[in-house]
């Protein structure tokens, strides 16, 4: 496989690995929104709410640190790949999967 031929694979995985978590760090957002504007919230006890804040907040940076792990591991391919992973970003997925 040529170098373009490479570029578009690591791109390909990139968005079929980062969008499941791209909704959950959406659904979490929503979530904790949903929990501080509850009236319920304004009645629990500070230890409820830091115990409930805490539970979605480490949901929440564990599917953020999943992503950051894929933005890295996209960046690291390596200097030759850079231009054809640039080209690859700017395309849609129906592209990507139409050059192979």
């Amino acid at each position: 496989m040529d170098n373009k031929g490479r570029a578009y694979a690591i791109e390909r995985r990139y968005r079929m690995l980062t969008a499941p978590w791209r909704e959950i760090v959406s659904e979490i957002r929503s979530e904790r929104g949903a929990l501080l504007g509850a009236s319920r919230f304004d009645d629990l006890s500070g230890v409820e709410k830091a115990t409930a804040l805490d539970n979605l907040d480490s949901r929440l940076r564990t599917a953020e640190d999943w992503l950051n792990h894929y933005d890295k591991e996209r960046a690291n391919s390596g200097f030759r790949l850079r231009r054809w992973l640039k080209q690859a970003s700017t395309m849609s997925d129906n592209e990507l999967e139409g050059v192979l």
